[in-house]
């Protein structure tokens, strides 16, 4: 769907004579529209026809039927996604509730900014911090990228995105139309919760499909050429195309191919009959173009958006490879959807939230942890660093969580430190760092969790009610052991600014 932004508000009547007033077109696609209405808790859903909303008959009774066949899946409560509460009186289309405080996450995709920029270039000025060299366009691209959060605010959103995707996969059913404006996300940066909307596609996975619905630059190859239909691993790769985008400010396949033809307003493989007056634009979708990161084939390498090392982890820069490397021809080559939250939430706890907005990497092998984009650097970090026990010792590190370490910024450590990533549990604090005037105290919050901790003597005790920290304790290192669901030993250290 594109953002539509004017638009003159009407009423539509739904089967229970409620009247609703339509005041804002929140998107448009080929398979239908979303509108907001005064009822800041509601929206609408019609589908389209050739463009057109439905008011035949014969096809308002059609698309009824197909909503009703919604209830006969295997939805629960916990999934996250928009249902209809009330279909339309005389066109197809449907309520749906919608919670407060949710924007579209297309709102912090490349697009949405250069809207922006179109409104504001005349009075725009970039922030003290960024490099005077950089031009007025990606000044004001990378400003709101700092401004929504940069990359750890993302890394959250769409981790819980992943999770939504997974829990309908969980049942057996596909949401097919994976889209910048199909998932609602919290609008406020301490929130990241995520529901998706446009459930009329919603479906079992047919092996047998032939056919599936997609978004232009979101669909899988095999459904863009017409030779496959939606399936799970079709989904997959919709919202890894998403979140690649989100993540480093460019489509996975907008390289030097994708961009010189453009520019030259040639079409790179004119000669070729096969792709003989087929865009470029289509090209990509059908798999036609190499990976911008391919780790064979760097004829269309990158050209604009943030560089992989600034924005992906070494593990999710992998998980692209091979999604949009071998796994864009050969979809049962594609990594599982699974992996996904793990590497994301492990991406997000390693990252170090700027004063500047931006986010950056922490470093184990570098002294100084500074932000490539501002050059800031914290006085002090808390890094928590926890690593699979066994009979032999201490073994192979299995998660880092780090922030900053700030007078009054008291700290809960997820659950997933642990090693185990329940997608249900995976964000719930499970120990917390707290001060109380100039005193640092842990505890657990989580009461099914047994933790130990070493004291004065070096050897492990129970945790119970809160501990006392030392400073001199937090600057060499607190060392826990977690007993379940797995043997982990987890160090929380203070590493002062040069000293680490």
């Amino acid at each position: 769907m594109t953002q539509q932004e004017k638009y003159k508000p009407r009423w539509v009547e739904d089967q229970l004579s409620q009247k609703h007033k339509l005041t804002k077109e929140l998107g448009r696609g080929g398979q239908g529209v979303v509108f907001q209405t005064s009822d800041s808790g509601l929206l609408i859903k019609m589908p389209l026809k050739n463009g057109k909303e439905i008011t035949n008959v014969e096809e308002v009774n059609r698309f009824q039927e197909q909503l009703e066949r919604l209830y006969l899946l295997p939805l629960s409560n916990k999934m996250h996604i928009t249902r209809p509460l009330y279909l339309l009186k005389v066109q197809a289309g449907y309520v749906m509730q919608m919670m407060q405080d949710m924007q579209p996450i297309g709102e912090w995709l490349p697009q949405h900014f250069s809207n922006l920029i179109k409104e504001k270039q005349k009075e725009y000025q970039p922030p003290a911090w960024m490099s005077k060299e950089v031009t007025s366009d990606a000044a004001y691209t990378l400003d709101m990228y700092a401004k929504s959060g940069g990359t750890k605010r993302r890394l959250g959103l769409l981790t819980q995105a992943t999770i939504e995707l997974l829990r309908l996969h969980s049942v057996g059913v596909i949401f097919m139309d994976i889209s910048p404006d199909n998932i609602y996300c919290s609008a406020a940066s301490e929130h990241n919760e995520v529901w998706m909307i446009d459930a009329d596609n919603l479906r079992f996975e047919n092996v047998n499909a032939q056919t599936g619905v997609i978004t232009p630059q979101y669909g899988a190859p095999e459904i863009a050429k017409g030779i496959d239909g939606a399936r799970v691993i079709s989904d997959t790769y919709s919202l890894a195309l998403l979140a690649f985008k989100m993540l480093t400010m460019s489509g996975a396949f907008n390289g030097r191919l994708f961009i010189d033809a453009q520019d030259d307003e040639d079409d790179w493989a004119a000669n070729d009959a096969e792709t003989e007056d087929v865009s470029l634009e289509v090209q990509a979708e059908q798999g036609e173009l190499p990976f911008i990161f391919d780790a064979e084939d760097n004829s269309n390498s990158q050209m604009n958006g943030l560089p992989h090392e600034l924005v992906l982890t070494h593990q999710l820069l992998s998980f692209f490879q091979k999604m949009f490397g071998k796994g864009r021809t050969e979809s049962w080559r594609r990594p599982s959807l699974h992996s996904l939250p793990r590497l994301l939430a492990s991406a997000a706890d390693s990252s170090i939230q700027c004063v500047c907005g931006m986010s950056f990497y922490y470093q184990h092998s570098t002294l100084e942890q500074s932000c490539p984009y501002c050059s800031h650097q914290y006085q002090n970090l808390l890094v928590v660093s926890s690593y699979f026990y066994t009979d032999e010792g201490v073994g192979k590190q299995v998660w880092t969580w780090v922030a900053p370490f700030i007078d009054g910024q008291d700290l809960r450590l997820p659950r997933r430190i642990s090693s185990c990533f329940d997608i249900d549990k995976h964000n719930d604090p499970m120990i917390e760092i707290n001060q109380v005037e100039q005193d640092w105290f842990i505890y657990i919050s989580a009461e099914d969790i047994r933790v130990d901790i070493t004291g004065n003597s070096g050897r492990f005790h129970a945790l119970t009610g809160q501990r006392l920290l030392e400073q001199q304790e937090l600057e060499e290192g607190v060392q826990l052991y977690l007993h379940a669901p797995y043997s982990i030993v987890t160090e929380i250290k203070v590493h002062k600014k040069n000293a680490i």
